[in-house]
């Protein structure tokens, strides 16, 4: 199986509780939470020389984290492009049922 940040988080939570008697209090940063768009965001606009983008594409092989991500972000910029190279295992043709892209592509080969 793929363990991703969730089952390390999960796992975190277990240590830090059997260790300290308390709960853990976590805030997460990273796909799919809009905090990490917004900065992405920002990130590729100074180096447009702060002109506003009108699209910026997320490719990515996880429906929920890149896709999820992407569709979320609260600018309105993000177009999910979802690749079967990873985690997505549904073919081109598909797409997911629970996040999906707005485009889906067997790779990202030119």
């Amino acid at each position: 199986p793929r363990y991703g940040q969730g089952a390390f988080v999960d796992c975190l939570r277990a240590l830090w509780l059997r260790l300290s008697g308390q709960e853990l209090r976590v805030h997460e940063f990273g796909k799919p939470h809009a905090s990490q768009f917004e900065a992405a965001r920002k990130l590729i606009e100074l180096q447009a020389s702060g002109r506003p983008l009108e699209r910026i594409y997320m490719m990515g092989d996880n429906p929920a984290a890149d896709v999820r991500g992407a569709n979320g972000a609260p600018d309105g910029v993000w177009r999910s492009v979802l690749v079967c190279t990873g985690v997505y295992r549904g073919g081109a043709a598909g797409n997911d049922a629970a996040d999906p892209a707005w485009r889906v592509e067997a790779d990202l080969r030119a």
